[in-house]
């Protein structure tokens, strides 16, 4: 049987790794490329604060190629659709209408992604999607998986969890407002290694920074939020 063509919509985070896993395994799929959202302000991924060298780092190590789409600075969603719009039809022009993403449970994201992707002629391939998350997190755990954690809501936390390895003691202290995989956003995380690659991603904890984001209530009323970014630095791995 042929295999269907596949691009990835690769975070660099736990839920990523577990996805394309999925895939792996499956054997349905023909995984073609990685695609991954960065900022031209900050050269990092916006959602988690990764750098684009460490998330060329594991598509080397994953031994797949990978396409950054540069989203520029921008106070709405118009720029990262455009840019996105852009990549999806350089897609479709290469036969490949298929995109694998890590979504777990979130209807109004899963929604957003269906509709630019309806837009461009495009399907969504969804394999984590409505899983138990503590049972998720605890297979991607099993399955010899390692993640740090690079960055999380201040708020959620009684002390930092940046820079931390995913385990399941850390899990244990989490409160009930944690979903155990953060897919609300509570945190976010970098996998360094796994089955999916070829050999670990090497890392240090440069720093921890904290940024505040302003954003308004129903209410009318201004809220801030506090979130801890673990500043990671690739550590290339000498030749021998």
């Amino acid at each position: 049987m042929k295999k269907i063509p596949l691009a990835i919509s690769w975070s660099g985070g736990k839920d990523s790794a577990m996805m394309l896993y999925h895939f792996m395994q499956e054997r349905k799929y023909e995984i073609v490329e990685l695609h991954t959202a960065v900022s031209t302000a900050t050269n990092r991924v916006s959602m988690h604060g990764i750098s684009k060298d460490l998330i060329q780092a594991q598509a080397d190590s994953i031994g797949l190629p990978l396409n950054f789409i540069e989203i520029a600075p921008d106070s709405t969603n118009s720029k990262y659709e455009k840019a996105l719009n852009t990549y999806y039809s350089d897609l479709k022009a290469q036969g490949i209408v298929h995109i694998g993403f890590g979504d777990i449970f979130l209807e109004d994201l899963k929604a957003y992604r269906d509709s630019l992707l309806s837009n461009n002629g495009l399907t969504g391939i969804y394999p984590l999607w409505k899983r138990e998350t503590s049972n998720l997190v605890h297979d991607f755990i099993e399955q010899k998986f390692k993640t740090v954690i690079c960055c999380a809501k201040q708020s959620l936390f009684p002390e930092s969890i940046c820079g931390k390895v995913l385990t399941p003691e850390l899990l244990g202290g989490f409160s009930d407002q944690v979903d155990p995989c953060g897919e609300n956003g509570e945190f976010h995380s970098f996998a360094f290694d796994g089955p999916i690659f070829t050999r670990p991603i090497g890392y240090e904890l440069n720093d921890i920074k904290i940024h505040t984001y302003e954003h308004k209530l129903s209410s009318g009323e201004s809220v801030e939020t506090a979130f801890e970014f673990a500043d990671l630095n690739l550590v290339r791995t000498k030749a021998v």
